[in-house]
């Protein structure tokens, strides 16, 4: 068969899509396969023993930290998904609804900031003012409310919806910017024809605008799910302080993600480290493909 089906014809390009094939070959798919072979071994530094499927056997039938991981992970993407995905919506109509390029832009690079601020300078103002004590912005607050301190990150029963406020306040930003995208691509016919019949706002928002962004809405929802199945920064930082293991108190705050990593570098069990990756990479492939197949019933192209 002839290169030249495979290949530009343009040496430049052929060479730039050669060293892009190498680089993600050993950046990205040589660790994925990597991972997936270790995953049947007992592991440790350069020693290697082949033990087939112990790891995934201990992990779903011995391993109480690995079952509690997943209903933490679990129930932070349910804490943190959905409200993303509306507020992010609701803020994007309201900013695409102003007629001023400069003030448009300036709300939109204020909520987008949080984005792009690193993750670990915006856990680490965030954890001051979780502070159990009336030295924490929120404890001060509610204390000249009248209200007795709330241990935030020290309590099992807030500490999940703690970290689940901060992934909101980050990624709204971002998503923000998503749905202005798919806001500004609707043809504004639709609006005028709308508007010409006498439709109300909610009406317009209804049948015309939902519709419409749908398939912006499905991105989002599939791009932030990921998101909060990949979240390990907040909890590792906020929780992780003043002597404490991160992913406290009693494992309510530990993620798979976080789970993978004191396996892997504290406890020195890199081939179960990386079954439970394996297994977090299949959970997160079926939810994406559930989610654009359920998706697409309702998208309008």
């Amino acid at each position: 068969m002839p290169a030249e089906r495979f290949f530009p014809k343009n040496k430049v390009a052929t060479a730039i899509l050669i060293l892009a094939t190498i680089y993600f070959a050993v950046v990205l798919w040589f660790p994925i396969l990597q991972t997936f072979t270790w995953s049947f071994a007992d592991k440790f530094l350069f020693t290697m023993k082949w033990v087939g499927l112990e790891n995934y056997r201990k992990m779903f039938t011995d391993d109480p930290d690995f079952i509690q991981a997943i209903q933490v992970t679990f129930s932070y993407t349910l804490m943190s998904v959905p409200p993303v995905v509306i507020l992010s919506l609701l803020l994007a109509v309201v900013v695409n609804s102003i007629k001023n390029v400069a003030a448009r832009g300036m709300f939109t690079a204020s909520y987008f900031i949080a984005y792009i601020v690193p993750l670990v300078a915006i856990a680490i103002v965030w954890r001051y003012m979780f502070e159990p004590s009336r030295v924490g912005l929120f404890n001060a607050i509610l204390g000249q409310l009248g209200f007795k301190p709330i241990r935030w990150l020290a309590d099992t029963s807030t500490a999940l919806a703690s970290l689940a406020m901060v992934g909101v306040w980050k990624d709204i930003g971002y998503m923000l910017v998503i749905y202005l995208a798919g806001l500004q691509a609707i043809p504004v016919v639709f609006y005028e024809a709308a508007q010409i019949d006498g439709a109300s706002r909610w009406s317009v928002f209804r049948h015309i605008t939902l519709p419409l962004l749908s398939p912006t809405i499905l991105f989002v929802v599939i791009m932030e799910t990921l998101h909060a199945l990949m979240m390990f920064t907040e909890t590792y930082v906020m929780t992780g302080q003043s002597g404490m293991v991160a992913g406290g108190p009693l494992g309510s705050t530990r993620t798979l993600v976080l789970l993978i990593y004191q396996t892997a570098f504290t406890y020195q069990k890199e081939g179960y480290a990386s079954a439970i990756a394996v297994v977090l990479f299949v959970i997160t492939v079926i939810i994406a493909f559930t989610q654009f197949r359920l998706g697409q019933r309702t998208v309008e192209y």
